[in-house]
């Protein structure tokens, strides 16, 4: 459970710095750019807890639960992110990142804890 802790203590200081760099490159986006942090924190949570929760089971569904991970965050671009980004009908390099950057964060994340408890 203590390695757990610091597994997240780690994503947490990850995502805050990576939060203020984007700030930094992107100040008026700030408002957009903190519920992408946080819309994107919330769901690596929510997947590091299903996969750790799958890897106690010793389950053979990992993968399962690994791809609807990636399908409800999917789901989540398309529905909160996409449209805002689609109002002048394209999707330039900046509104791009504000949704991915803090996604890949996750993303390694997750994996690593694959990675790290699949030895």
């Amino acid at each position: 459970m203590k390695k757990f802790f610091i597994f997240f203590s780690l994503f947490f200081a990850i995502m805050s710095i990576g939060l203020a760099l984007h700030l930094k490159f992107n100040p008026g986006a700030k408002f957009f750019l903190i519920k992408s942090y946080s819309i994107n924190s919330f769901m690596a949570i929510a997947s590091l807890l299903l996969l750790k929760r799958g890897m106690g089971k010793k389950t053979d569904n990992l993968v399962v639960i690994y791809f609807l991970t990636i399908a409800i965050k999917f789901v989540v671009y398309i529905t909160f992110f996409y449209p805002k980004f689609n109002l002048d009908g394209e999707l330039n390099r900046q509104e791009f990142f504000i949704f991915f950057i803090p996604y890949t964060l996750g993303l390694i994340f997750e994996i690593s804890l694959l990675a790290k408890n699949n030895k």
